[in-house]
């Protein structure tokens, strides 16, 4: 998969890096943009180092996952550039080929 950055992270607080390769990580290993929704609802259930919705915003508009960082943890305010923005059909593409090699 190739994600093309947009925007830096910015060091807001001293969990923010570690939040932002737990999204990647999330968006990685998915199989589907609803296995990336599922995954980043069940990790703010349960936060290790504060929810990931309280140093990033994300959206699923226009076909696109899309995350914004926000200016401190929990503000309702985020930097104006996002920091990447990835189309579903990427992780769908890559679940379809998954499939398959598992027919053949």
């Amino acid at each position: 998969m190739n994600i093309n950055f947009l925007g830096p992270v910015l060091p807001t607080d001293s969990f923010t890096q570690m939040a932002f390769v737990e999204i990647l990580n999330i968006i990685l290993t998915s199989d589907n943009i609803v296995d990336v929704n599922r995954m980043l609802i069940g990790r703010n259930v349960n936060p290790t180092f504060g929810s990931l919705s309280g140093h990033f915003r994300w959206s699923y508009a226009n076909d696109h996952f899309t995350l914004w960082q926000r200016m401190e943890y929990n503000s309702p305010i985020c930097f104006g550039q996002r920091i990447f923005s990835i189309h579903f059909g990427m992780l769908a593409s890559r679940d379809r080929k998954r499939n398959n090699m598992i027919m053949n």
